[in-house]
Parts: structure tokens; sequence; C-alpha cells
């Protein structure tokens, strides 16, 4: 199991880097794509051809799966966003919106691609796998950190920053795992939430890089993570899912 992780997240390491330097390269506006996201996805999908005894399969779409689980998985981001929003507003410690930098509103178009390019690797394949001999909760505390320092983009804003970003995404990871653990992994649901992460962070553009306002979204959604934990406690202690 750990050569499988330590080999998925250097590919993915790896993978990232080229395509990120081959958008440079080819002079692409990262306002308008991030080829760099489908590091984790070619990842995955290079994990299935190096250890195909595995007979690892990634499951991208099932219609078994209830509409239900779709619109949790849109509307639970959206839920986030507005309580970050509203401590915002209340609290005089945390930034408001706005600001004078640009929302690049074309990454819309990407922001499907891209989502699915990164839930491909980090659903799809690697919690999935590990999900085959740990816990649920242990594996969400293994990829959410892992997911984290993956963007190395955020190192820029110092320690501080960078350990409530750990937090944030570990939180995201466990809601995500509540998602999909019991639908094989599915990686549409998972790409769902990823999305509507991504679109509503464009909200908080002019100051998703300040520490103040990382404090208090990663807070939330420790707390949304947490409230999911308790709720759901058989699935995130026993060992394998089975859907």
């Amino acid at each position: 199991m750990l050569v499988r992780v330590i080999a998925f997240y250097g590919l993915a390491f790896v993978l990232t880097i080229v395509l990120g330097g081959g958008q440079q390269a080819a002079g692409l506006s990262q306002e308008t794509v991030i080829l760099a996201q489908w590091g984790p996805g070619l990842a995955a999908l290079a994990m299935l051809l190096l250890f195909r005894s595995d007979s690892h399969r990634i499951t991208v779409f099932d219609r078994t799966v209830r509409a239900s689980r779709y619109v949790l998985a849109a509307l639970i981001p959206m839920g986030g966003a507005l309580l970050v929003f509203a401590i915002n507003r209340l609290t005089t410690c945390a930034p408001g919106l706005g600001g004078s930098m640009p929302i690049p509103w074309a990454l819309l178009l990407w922001f499907p691609l891209g989502a699915l390019g990164e839930e491909l690797g980090w659903r799809g394949y690697l919690h999935k796998r590990l999900n085959a001999g740990v816990a649920g909760l242990a594996s969400s505390l293994i990829v959410g950190p892992l997911w984290a320092l993956w963007h190395v983009g955020m190192y820029q804003n110092g320690v501080l920053y960078l350990a409530f970003f750990v937090l944030l995404m570990v939180s995201y990871t466990v809601v995500i795992y509540a998602l999909v653990a019991d639908v094989g992994f599915n990686v549409l649901v998972a790409s769902l939430f990823h999305l509507m992460i991504n679109v509503t962070n464009l909200l908080f553009y002019s100051v998703i890089n300040d520490a103040r306002f990382i404090l208090v979204s990663s807070l939330v959604w420790a707390g949304i993570a947490l409230a999911m934990v308790l709720t759901r406690k058989t699935l995130f202690t026993a060992g394998r899912v089975t859907p």
C-alpha cells in the first residue's frame, strides 16, 4: 500500500510540473486554464497501467447513484461558503469580500475539467486505494495533507497560512469521503463538490491568500467535517466500505 501511495504522489508531482511547464511555454494564461490540475488524474491512469495486477477500477459515473447525492455534493459547498461569508461580515478580524483584484470568470469554463482531473487522482485512485485497508477517518487524514501539500503555490503565503490550508483540505476530504465512500468513490460526485468549492471561492478571490480568511474558512469547514464524522461514525471508523 505504501509503495502505491508514494508512486502515485511522485507521479502526480512530476506530471503537474510537466503540465505547468508546458502551459507556461505555450503562453497560456492561468486565468483561463490550469493544465496542472490534470497531474493527479494522469498519475492515476498511469498507476492503473503500472499496477494492473491490483485490478483497481476508477468509477467515474454510476447510474445507480441517486440524484440526491449530486444535489448534496453541490449544496454543501454553497452552504459552507455562506457560513464563511457570514462570519467574515460579522467579525472584525476577518477580511470582507471585494477588493481591486479582478475575478477571472473565464476560469469557469475550465473548472469542470480541472475538478475532474484532480478527482480522478485524489478520490478515484488514491482514496479508493487506501480504502481497501484503512478506515475512513484514517485514510482522510492521509489524503487530505497530501492533497494540500500538492498545492505548492500556497507555500508562498507562509507557514501559518499553510497550516490552516492543510486543515481546510483535510476537512474537505472528510466531507467528500462521506459523499463518495458508499458509492464506489464516484468521481463525478467528488468532481461536482470540487467544482462548487472552486466556484464559490471566486467570491473570495481578492482575499483568498489572506491568513485571516483561511483561518475562518478552515475552522468553518473543520466544524462541518466534525459534524460529518459524529453523525456517520460507522462510515468513518469501519474498515473497507462496500458500496
